[in-house]
């Protein structure tokens, strides 16, 4: 008799399992479906909980899988959250991997490529790019590959290897790699030649503001009206960029925390068909998330200790009535010595995107929140050339000028 009880418990399982299994891959598809076209409708914080409702369906379908977390890491890629979107573009490159999808695979790679890059991890980015080529050498990849070789070269300032890369320009994106890389080799009329190209075909914010900037500073035919037309039209893109970033921020932030769950009512209408086999997953289950909660909780406490010490010191530095004494201004290693006791190491981990002495005081007075005037008077420079040194400076940080004090922040904070 307890065989038999047995045998029937084990045959219930396997049918109330392929049930939740086809369950599971109708639902993942709906939700992957309803995810892209809150993406398109510009709702990302909406569109990653949806994501992640379809990542935690419980859902066999790797490639499905792969697409779902593809499409949160380029929504983490957009919020400037690289690691972030290196780490997910891994994640569904193992999917496309299990699922036999070599494309997606390759493009995968790729991807996690662009974001090396980014981070300024040249060798690890055309690493990346060398392993997709090998897995997948044929052509629908052809011009991926060729924007992260260039990508890799351009944050590593090695830009005549980026006009090799993108010579002829391929597609908008290669043309854009290629007027910066001539913007920072000073060659001012090749760099506006090709953002005027660019221009009015052009709709994506970060690339507007990069045509823009380009255009201001190196376009020597433009009037002064011009030049101060499309220095206010920058204005506006930063501050769409800057809205567009906090939504995103918001969804990153949704991706970390991880809050959206399987839907367990199903499960238990389901385990009362196996009784004490679903009762007992459903436990573990909810003791794995208690346990995941209360590590995130303190994990948000110990950052929010460490944001009141940062602005704690900024008060008292700006409170200071000798600011040069008290970070010992004209003594550079005894000022980064300073710095990195008040704000967890902040010059020290700057060096990993290549700081120069007079970058590492920039992002200090920035984190200070001091006026272009402060800046230049500390720096014995003047207020107009602030600007582009605060940008350029932005750039090795990849965040536009406008975004440079939260990024500083948020380098303090997360020690």
């Amino acid at each position: 008799m307890k065989t038999q009880l047995v045998l029937w418990t084990l045959l219930c399982g396997l049918a109330v399992g392929c049930s939740c299994s086809n369950h599971a891959d109708a639902d993942a598809q709906a939700w992957y479906e309803q995810g892209r076209a809150l993406r398109e409708a510009d709702e990302p914080v909406q569109a990653m909980r949806v994501f992640l409702q379809a990542a935690h369906s419980g859902t066999g379908n790797e490639v499905l899988l792969g697409r779902v977390w593809s499409n949160m890491a380029t929504m983490c890629r957009q919020a400037e959250e690289h690691q972030t979107a290196y780490r997910i573009y891994a994640v569904s490159a193992e999917h496309f991997l299990n699922g036999g999808d070599t494309l997606a695979y390759a493009y995968a790679l790729n991807n996690m490529a662009w974001e090396q890059a980014v981070m300024r991890k040249k060798d690890s980015a055309l690493a990346l790019v060398d392993s997709a080529v090998q897995y997948y050498p044929r052509s629908p990849l052809t011009e991926k590959v060729i924007e992260s070789r260039a990508a890799a070269c351009l944050f590593a300032e090695e830009y005549d290897s980026v006009l090799y890369y993108t010579a002829p320009p391929a597609n908008d994106y290669l043309l854009m790699l290629r007027a910066q890389a001539y913007s920072f080799l000073q060659m001012d009329d090749s760099a506006t030649y090709y953002a005027k190209i660019l221009l009015p075909r052009t709709t994506d914010l970060s690339s507007l503001d990069d045509i823009y900037y380009i255009l201001t500073h190196n376009d020597a035919e433009a009037d002064k009206e011009t030049i101060r037309d499309m220095s206010s039209e920058r204005s506006d893109v930063h501050k769409a960029i800057e809205a567009r970033h906090v939504q995103l921020a918001q969804a990153v932030q949704v991706l970390e925390q991880g809050d959206e769950r399987p839907d367990y009512i199903g499960l238990i209408v389901m385990a009362l068909s196996v009784a004490l086999v679903g009762l007992l997953l459903s436990f573990w289950t909810l003791y794995l998330n208690r346990k995941h909660r209360q590590w995130h909780s303190e994990q948000m406490k110990q950052q929010q200790r460490r944001l009141q010490e940062v602005t704690g010191n900024i008060q008292v530095l700006l409170d200071s009535p000798n600011l040069p004494a008290e970070v010992a201004w004209n003594d550079y290693p005894e000022f980064c010595r300073r710095i990195d006791k008040l704000f967890h190491g902040l010059c020290t981990r700057l060096q990993a995107y290549e700081m120069n002495e007079q970058d590492a005081r920039i992002c200090f007075l920035v984190l200070l929140g001091k006026s272009h005037k402060e800046i230049a008077d500390m720096l014995h420079c003047s207020s107009k050339s602030i600007g582009k040194l605060k940008d350029i400076t932005a750039r090795k940080l990849s965040v536009s000028g406008g975004s440079l004090r939260e990024k500083l922040l948020e380098i303090a904070v997360n020690a």
